[in-house]
């Protein structure tokens, strides 16, 4: 059997700490949250579409110049601090992320493939490290693909509310992010459950849906299992990628209670 586990920063402790450090000297006096971290993000991105849009030469427009020079620097920040706060060990896997890992994905399995939303790669080293898999006399096939990038390669790094297709990208940018996602929608075809753990499918990252959506529909797929204490809501937005009539089943659970499955299936 073929799972696919789709991470995002609810499994890792600390996950927005390196980034709101990154933020925070250089731009902001105030203590930031996460949410206003976010936005701050999502309105460079804004600025940058804005620009690109209005330019009539993006490649000799001294604004969009100065906005491509911030970005850059914004993504080289975010890197530096994601690096020294995984080297150091700030950022790690929560508490239950081996019995999630272990009951959730791989009893029944033979492969499975590992879709992150992280620029850290703390999950990625965590599963390869789990006594499971590590100490397993089975010959696991693992795929992982950064679906917003990786802090390994700042200038992957996919901001809140981008798109895979932005004015202000170099077309072999748009090549290398759209064949990512398509080859993460080829490969949901052969999965027969989907595990969805830390991951809000927030409305900020629609080309995320997307995806999902794409990838959900094929007929191999059985369960969409997802672990986060706001289960209920990502339900409902998974639901609303899922192509009806379906046998597909979706339950939910709280990380901390694995025991206690609810059913969201329609």
């Amino acid at each position: 059997m073929t799972n696919a586990l789709f991470i995002g920063a609810g499994a890792v402790e600390n996950a927005w700490t390196p980034i709101i450090r990154a933020l925070q000297p250089a731009y902001f006096k105030k203590q930031l949250s996460i949410q206003a971290a976010n936005s701050f993000l999502a309105s460079v991105v804004y600025l940058l579409r804005w620009q690109s849009s209005i330019s009539a030469d993006i490649n000799n427009d001294d604004t969009f110049k100065l906005y491509k020079e911030y970005l850059f620097k914004l993504r080289q920040a975010i890197s530096e601090e994601v690096e020294i706060s995984q080297n150091s060990k700030e950022i790690f896997v929560r508490k239950e992320f081996k019995e999630v890992i272990e009951r959730m994905v791989l009893p029944n399995c033979d492969r499975f493939m590992l879709v992150s939303t992280n620029w850290d790669t703390v999950v990625d080293e965590a599963i390869k490290n789990l006594p499971g898999i590590k100490h397993s006399d089975r010959d696991w096939s693992i795929t992982t693909a950064h679906l917003h990038g990786s802090y390994l390669n700042p200038d992957t790094l996919y901001l809140p509310t981008e798109v895979t297709r932005e004015l202000y990208r170099t077309p072999e940018e748009d090549q290398a992010i759209g064949n990512l996602h398509s080859s993460i929608m080829r490969s949901l075809i052969e999965v027969d459950k989907v595990i969805i753990y830390g991951l809000s499918v927030s409305a900020l990252d629609a080309e995320l849906s997307q995806t999902l959506g794409a990838g959900l529909d094929t007929p191999k797929l059985k369960r969409i299992e997802i672990v986060d204490p706001d289960h209920e809501n990502i339900a409902e937005r998974i639901n609303l990628l899922i192509k009806y009539p379906t046998t597909v089943t979706v339950h939910g659970y709280n990380p901390w209670d694995l025991n206690k499955k609810f059913d969201y299936s329609m």
